[in-house]
């Protein structure tokens, strides 16, 4: 159980750094969009575009990265479970695979409704704060259990 732990400790902490390489892919996919908008030609600067194959070209890497997140966040949680963490702390590792799957349905939404889309953002901080606050309570709780070993020997 304790090898489960900490793989469990190290596939959060790579969690978290994949969520924020998710975070930066969508700044990179709206700063390129705008450049290529600040490329295009014309007549004035009130009808420059940019078509859909230029603008998914700069979020094709958030986009499937997405899912990779997904599939992590899902191995996250069947690690905890075979870790064996308690019951309260299982329940916060489930929900970031839910928070992803949200994630993914408010940004295919947001495509038809832009409100819908406007908490795709939101629900970036949510995971980005979950999947931190994961990493860092079991990097927390190996230093806890490691100086309790410590003084007990």
């Amino acid at each position: 159980m304790q090898a489960l732990r900490t793989v469990y400790r190290y596939w959060a902490a790579l969690v978290f750094l994949a969520v924020v390489a998710q975070v930066s892919a969508a700044a990179y996919g709206a700063f390129y969009s705008a450049h290529k908008l600040e490329d295009s030609p014309a007549h004035n600067d009130q009808f420059k575009i940019i078509n859909k194959d230029t603008f998914d070209h700069g979020f094709d890497f958030h986009i499937a990265f997405g899912y990779v997140i997904f599939i992590g966040a899902a191995i996250l949680f069947l690690l905890a479970l075979g870790a064996r963490l308690g019951r309260p702390r299982i329940w916060w590792v489930l929900a970031l695979p839910v928070a992803v799957i949200v994630q993914i349905l408010l940004a295919g939404f947001g495509e038809d409704v832009p409100f819908v889309g406007a908490f795709h953002g939101l629900g970036a901080l949510v995971i980005f704060g979950l999947s931190g606050s994961l990493a860092g309570s079991a990097w927390v709780e190996r230093r806890r259990t490691g100086a309790a070993q410590a003084t007990s020997s």
